[in-house]
């Protein structure tokens, strides 16, 4: 749902205002993951952990978990231009809105991140397996959303630097803590990480990172001076 809201907002303001809605809302043990999925991703940007799911493999994955042709499929696809809005139409057809237990965020993110990493031989057809049954599992609002990640179709509009002004209004109510935010993830280029550091401990809470081996610092421009 606040994915949803998010579409349909073009205001970097009221964006930034439902991000900081979704993270008073989320716990320590999800805020992350939250992170990385509204920017399309499972992992920091510097693990490089891709799903290598083609479009026609997710088209695949909804012919499987909705049991229809892939016909039907490439037709509505090329009518809405949106294998996400596919699904949601698909997933709404079947819909009998009797699920036995609504999947949390760490739960969708985990099956995500095992689809991810799945690698070796006849890992297409397992990635393609386990992202039909996600689908199975999912309303059709959040079926939309989970189609488009793989794909890298969620294009919400928005980049870190807004997540991090988000984090700001959470703690201040106003983006005044923005540039004490910036220079932690400045130090540790893990958004997720920095929200559950704030979520947990406030701005105190990010007040003792420090630069990790293995974790990359942000580049920054550099300007020349005159001597060493």
């Amino acid at each position: 749902e606040f994915l949803s809201r998010l579409e349909k907002t073009a205001s970097r303001n009221e964006i930034t205002q439902i991000l900081a809605d979704l993270f008073k809302k989320a716990d320590s043990g999800e805020i992350d993951k939250i992170c990385y999925l509204v920017l399309g991703r499972i992992a920091p940007n510097y693990a490089g952990l891709e799903f290598q799911l083609a479009e026609k493999m997710v088209a695949r994955a909804l012919v499987l978990a909705y049991k229809t042709g892939i016909e039907k499929v490439t037709e509505q696809y090329k009518k809405m231009g949106d294998l996400g809005d596919v699904a949601e139409e698909l997933a709404s057809a079947q819909d009998t809105g009797h699920r036995t237990q609504e999947l949390s965020v760490v739960q969708g993110f985990e099956i995500l991140k095992d689809i991810a990493q799945e690698s070796g031989k006849d890992s297409q057809e397992r990635k393609l397996e386990k992202m039909a049954g996600l689908l199975t599992q999912l309303d059709p609002l959040s079926a939309k959303y989970a189609t488009r990640i793989p794909t890298g179709k969620l294009r919400l509009g928005f980049s870190d630097m807004t997540i991090l002004d988000a984090l700001s209004v959470l703690e201040k109510g106003d983006k005044s803590a923005r540039r004490q935010i910036e220079a932690a993830f400045s130090v540790t280029a893990d958004i997720g990480r920095i929200a559950q550091k704030v979520k947990v401990g406030g701005l105190e809470g990010i007040r003792r990172i420090r630069a990790e081996p293995g974790v990359p610092i942000r580049c920054a421009l550099a300007e020349r001076l005159a001597s060493a």
